[in-house]
């Protein structure tokens, strides 16, 4: 009778079944009833260095480069807002200009958070100081590298620069390399 009573104190003592949810444990300081929800785990974030090698199209014939880092808050596993800044390199009146790029990204990814590969689509809108206003969608893929880094590729961006009074458009490839915290 003795082991039979402690078989069943062991099994009891296990654990809940499987699919059961285990029963909600006390905790310190608040009275006993009261569910607490778990903390809030912060949104992440994306760190990305990138470089484009954009090309005028349409309006005129020319050749930029680019290369910066954008820093993206997730709100979810698909949708994240960030902030780019980077070193453009210029086709000027006299030559090879530079500046520096900044601007605001919305971006929407596709497929579940675990895919191996998704398609981010990118909306961004920015400044180009003694130029003007730039406006760029991009679409392309997101190959997942390991938990946390990322390969994203960027292909026919178009980009509209607004430059002394006219616009230009230019299609640009673009690597990108991102980590999340």
């Amino acid at each position: 009778m003795r082991i039979a009573g402690a078989v069943l104190m062991a099994l009891f003592a296990a654990g809940p079944a499987r699919g059961e949810a285990p029963p909600p444990q006390p905790v310190p300081g608040v009275p006993a009833g009261i569910e607490v929800p778990p903390p809030e785990q912060p949104m992440p974030l994306r760190l990305a260095l990138q470089t484009e090698a954009v090309g005028g199209v349409g309006t005129g014939s020319f050749y930029n480069q680019l290369a910066g880092a954008r820093l993206d808050l997730q709100f979810t596993p698909r949708v994240s807002v960030g902030g780019y800044l980077g070193y453009a390199n210029l086709k000027g009146k006299d030559g090879r200009a530079s500046n520096a790029l900044a601007y605001a990204e919305v971006e929407y990814r596709t497929g579940r958070p675990g895919d191996t590969v998704r398609i981010p689509i990118r909306f961004a809108s920015g400044y180009l100081p003694h130029n003007g206003p730039v406006v760029r969608l991009a679409t392309g893929l997101a190959f997942a590298l390991g938990q946390r880094t990322e390969l994203v590729t960027e292909f026919l961006v178009p980009t509209l620069w607004v430059t002394n009074n006219q616009t230009l458009v230019s299609l640009s490839l673009a690597l990108e390399l991102g980590y999340r915290f």
